[in-house]
């Protein structure tokens, strides 16, 4: 969150900081029958209920399915009106939120009022949901509906980074106890929202059909039809490109591709810096319980040559959770060199002069990745032996999601940088109940961390979260490596592909100019 709106403690400033943002991007043209955008989609899909969906392409298309009360600007991710078009709180606990009033829900289930938001909430906190999302939701002490077009929202401590939680991402995005209870077993397969597209058709194997949703709030896409291919292969998707199969790549993560495409006068839509990818160590597997051997792990590999090496337009070297744009990001902290002298030292000093072996969890579908044939090599160095543990997808995700593995790796897309610190250090969240799969529990940090969220005052908060920051990376529970670029290339002609700092693309900027 920017400063701007980290004080705004009343509906005024809320409203016309809002309305600005609101404004900033609109589709070039009005609606036109007929327009179809065919996508590359990487992976098999894995459901869109927003109580448990992951996965970046799933969330993806969940982005335009649903709405929240909130939702990101797609170039500068400030917050901006969704459902809500405005707010006000006079202590970051209480919170009102005036709602759109006219919304209307896909495949006829009619108008969006407070009643929505409230189930959504409710069900997301069920523990019969079992959301791994629960905890972002559950410092909500009351919700209630003085009519149909106001929510009032109690929460048990100040959060000044709530528009965030209630954003269109995950537990914010708003459902349909209709549309979810008709759904019944197969609601991750059936969603319905207020978005501007709705799901048309999937089929698992091969495509996904997203439609216009013509009743949308802010007017009718330009595009009608949204094809979404599986091409899981990177090679077979640039060439689809070149041939015109398909119109717009989403996320082409290979250099070579990159080159080529961009060689022959495709558009390069990107963003930088837009997450950072980490080693979870497992603190139960008794090697990596040690703080010692944490660091000397991460003396032991150079990122940044291994970097330069496969993917300097891709990845960059990075050594924290939060990303520099954040506005509570701090690089004074401690920092871990490329030094095998210092990673043996460390070794012995722990008692394990003669290093150990574990296994890093991966998935079958990747193989052994370059990245990671590095990564064995650097460690054999210093005596660290590293043996691959690949699953199938849906297996390694079950296994990471319980926590089942030594090492694991993870990326961190998120705008509100709390939503990385307490997912991945608050005791709440560990694994299996969250995503704090080191098992991390410093109540230090943890007092910390609340403190930061509850304050009102700016400075004392980009201190506290300094703090948190310079305790973590000493302990490393976490070894982040490094940070993420994104690339979704696509014809000269396609336009208003702005993707965010969630790697989301918003279909109704979206046009095709003739």
């Amino acid at each position: 969150m920017t400063k701007t709106i980290r004080k705004w403690i009343s509906i005024s400033i809320a409203v016309l900081a809002a309305a600005t943002l609101s404004i900033a991007h609109t589709p070039a043209t009005l609606a036109q029958e007929g327009k179809t955008l065919t996508v590359r989609f990487y992976d098999d899909p894995a459901g869109y209920d927003p109580a448990n969906i992951f996965r970046i392409e799933n969330e993806n298309l969940a982005f335009n399915i649903f709405s929240g009360l909130t939702s990101y600007d797609s170039v500068t991710g400030e917050i901006i009106p969704d459902l809500a078009t405005s707010w006000e709180t006079t202590d970051n606990k209480t919170w009102t939120f005036n709602l759109r009033e006219g919304v209307q829900w896909q495949k006829g289930y009619g108008e969006f009022t407070a009643a929505d938001v409230i189930y959504s909430y409710e069900r997301i906190l069920d523990p019969d949901t079992a959301s791994p999302y629960a905890a972002e939701l559950a410092g909500i002490v009351s919700m209630e509906a003085p009519d149909p077009y106001t929510v009032i929202i109690e929460l048990d401590a100040a959060n000044g980074n709530f528009l965030h939680t209630v954003a269109n991402y995950h537990q914010g995005q708003i459902v349909k106890k209709e549309a979810i209870e008709a759904a019944g077993d197969q609601v991750r397969w059936q969603p319905v929202g207020t978005g501007p597209y709705y799901m048309d058709t999937i089929d698992v194997n091969s495509q996904i059909v997203l439609k216009r949703h013509e009743d949308y709030y802010k007017g009718p896409a330009p595009i009608e039809t949204l094809l979404f291919n599986i091409i899981k292969d990177e090679a077979t998707a640039t060439i689809a490109l070149r041939n015109g199969e398909v119109d717009l790549v989403m996320r082409s993560n290979r250099e070579e591709n990159l080159q080529t495409l961009e060689a022959e006068g495709f558009k390069m839509n990107t963003v930088e810096n837009y997450a950072a990818v980490i080693k979870v160590f497992n603190a139960e597997y008794e090697p990596f319980s040690n703080p010692l051997v944490r660091k000397a792990f991460a003396h032991a590999i150079d990122y940044e040559a291994i970097t330069q090496a496969i993917s300097p337009s891709l990845t960059q070297p990075h050594q924290s959770m939060l990303l520099p744009w954040m506005d509570v990001y701090t690089d004074d902290i401690p920092v871990y060199e490329y030094n095998p002298e210092k990673s043996k030292a460390l070794l012995a000093e722990a008692g394990y002069p003669d290093g150990f072996t574990f296994k890093n969890l991966g998935t079958s579908a990747q193989g052994v990745t370059e990245l990671q044939q590095f990564e064995i090599d650097f460690l054999s160095q210093v005596g660290i032996t590293m043996e691959m543990d690949l699953v199938d997808t849906p297996t390694f995700n079950q296994r990471r999601n319980a926590g089942e593995f030594e090492l694991a790796s993870r990326l961190l897309p998120a705008v509100n940088p709390d939503l990385i610190l307490f997912s991945f250090l608050h005791p709440d969240n560990m694994v299996p109940s969250g995503f704090n799969g080191a098992r991390y529990d410093n109540p230090e940090v943890t007092e910390k961390m609340e403190a930061a969220r509850a304050s009102a005052d700016p400075e004392e908060r980009l201190q506290l979260y300094k703090e948190v920051q310079q305790i973590v990376a000493d302990e490393v529970p976490y070894l982040p490596v490094y940070s993420s670029n994104v690339f979704w290339p696509g014809k000269p002609e396609v336009t208003g592909v702005n993707i965010n700092y969630l790697a989301q693309v918003n279909f109704w900027e979206v046009d095709i100019e003739e």
